[in-house]
C-alpha cells in the first residue's frame, strides 16, 4: 500500500524503510533530482532531503571514495591472488573488518556490496547463447538475484538448477527458483530439474536421473558454460539435519573426515578432496551436478565457474578449499576475506 502525506506524520514516513529504499532508488538508481521526487511523490524537498540522510544514517546507502593509495594496493591483492590460485578474474569490493563480527555473522552490508557487484558481473558476462547453471541459497545466490538489475534482454538464454529438489515444496533459496527468477528478470528460457536432489541408492539415482522428463534438463546442465554458485559452511550440517535432508548418521561418517563447505550437499576438506569420492559407499547419492567435474569443465571446455562469497569468517576455510579444488575460477568477494585467504596461503600455485 503507498503511503499517503496526508495521513502519516513525517516522523513515522521517515520511519519506514520501504519508503527509503523507494526514495534512495528514484535519487542514485532513477537519476531524479531532489525537486523532480518531491514532486512524483507529492512530498516537499525538505522530507526527500531528510530521507536520504536517513537512509545512509541506516546503511541503506553506501557511498566511499577510494583513496588512490587504497585503489594501487586493491590491484596488487587482486593480482596475487589471481596469480596463486590459477583465477581468470578476481572482483573485490571494499570490507569490513571480520574480527569486529560473531565467526557465524554476516556483515550485510558487505554482502550487499559482494551480491550487487556479483550481480553486475553476470549481466556484463551474459549472452543470448549462453547456458546459466545455478546453485541456490538463501544468503548469497538469493542477495545475488535481488540486486540483478538486467542491462538486456536474452529469449534464447538458457538457466537451469544445478540440483533438483531437497524438501518437498519449494523455499525461498531453491536453486529451481533462483534460476526462475533469473530467467524472468532477463525474459530467458528456463529448465526445472524436477527430481530429488539427494537419494539413498545408487539404483535410487540413476532412475532418478534416467526419466524421461529430466534427461534434456540434465543434458543442459552438463553443457552449461556458465556457472554462478554460492557455498555453505559445513558448521550448517545441524539445520540438514533438523530438516530432514540427510540423516545425523549420514553426517557422522561425512564430519569424521572434517569437512570445511558444502556445495550442493558435495563436500570437500581443507585441502579441497571432494569427500564424497573417497567414501564407499558414499553415505548418500546425488543427481545434479557433479560439483568435482568443474575442475574438468574449466580446464577441458573453458567453463566460467563464478564462486561469490565472503562477508563473515566462516566462509574464509570454504573458500580455500574451493579454490584448492580448482573448481572455480572467478572469485568475487570483500577485500578483507581476500586479505586473510591472501595471508593463508602464502605461497600456493599451481
Amino acid at each position: 500500500m503507498d503511503i499517503s502525506p496526508n495521513n502519516i506524520s513525517e516522523g513515522t514516513l521517515l520511519e519506514d524503510e520501504r519508503f527509503l529504499r523507494r526514495i534512495a532508488h528514484f535519487y542514485y538508481e532513477a537519476g531524479l533530482t531532489q525537486e523532480n521526487i518531491a514532486a512524483t511523490e507529492h512530498y516537499s524537498r525538505q522530507t526527500i532531503s531528510k530521507a536520504l540522510q536517513r537512509a545512509k544514517d541506516r546503511g541503506i546507502i553506501r557511498i566511499s571514495v577510494v583513496p588512490e593509495e587504497r585503489t594501487g594496493y586493491l590491484r596488487n591483492l587482486e593480482r596475487d591472488l589471481r596469480l596463486k590460485f590459477g583465477l581468470e578474474d578476481l572482483v573485490l569490493v571494499p570490507g569490513r573488518n571480520l574480527d569486529e563480527w560473531p565467526i557465524e555473522t554476516i556483515a550485510e552490508g558487505v554482502l550487499a556490496d559482494v551480491a550487487t557487484n556479483a550481480a553486475d558481473y553476470l549481466d556484463q558476462l551474459l549472452k543470448d547463447t549462453d547456458i546459466l547453471a545455478v546453485t541456490g541459497g538463501k544468503h548469497i545466490m538469493r542477495h545475488v538475484v535481488r540486486y540483478l538489475k538486467p542491462t538486456k534482454r536474452l529469449p534464447k538464454l538458457r538457466i537451469v538448477s544445478t540440483m533438483g529438489f531437497v524438501r518437498t515444496f519449494t523455499n525461498f533459496g531453491d536453486p529451481n527458483l533462483i534460476g526462475h527468477d533469473i530467467a524472468t528478470a532477463y525474459g530467458a528460457m528456463h529448465a526445472w530439474l524436477p527430481i530429488p536432489a539427494v537419494v539413498e541408492t545408487r539404483e535410487q539415482c540413476e532412475q532418478a536421473r534416467s526419466l524421461p522428463l529430466v534427461r534434456d534438463v540434465l543434458k543442459l546442465m552438463e553443457d552449461a558454460n556458465l556457472i554462478i554458485m554460492g557455498l555453505w559452511p559445513s558448521s550448517e550440517n545441524e539445520y540438514l539435519v533438523m530438516r530432514g535432508i540427510v540423516t545425523q548418521e549420514q553426517i557422522d561418517v561425512i564430519d569424521s573426515y572434517k569437512p570445511v563447505v558444502d556445495i550442493n550437499h558435495w563436500v570437500f576438506d581443507e585441502l579441497g578432496i571432494c569427500i564424497n569420492n573417497i567414501l564407499s559407499p558414499p553415505p548418500y547419492y546425488l543427481t545434479g551436478l557433479e560439483i568435482p567435474s568443474l575442475k574438468d569443465r574449466i580446464r577441458n571446455n573453458g567453463a566460467k565457474v563464478i564462486l561469490v562469497a565472503g562477508a563473515s569468517k566462516s566462509y574464509i576455510p570454504g573458500i580455500l578449499a574451493i579454490l584448492r579444488a580448482r573448481i572455480a575460477n572467478i572469485l568475487i568477494t570483500d577485500h578483507i576475506t581476500a586479505e586473510l585467504l591472501n595471508e593463508q596461503l602464502p605461497t600456493e600455485r599451481g
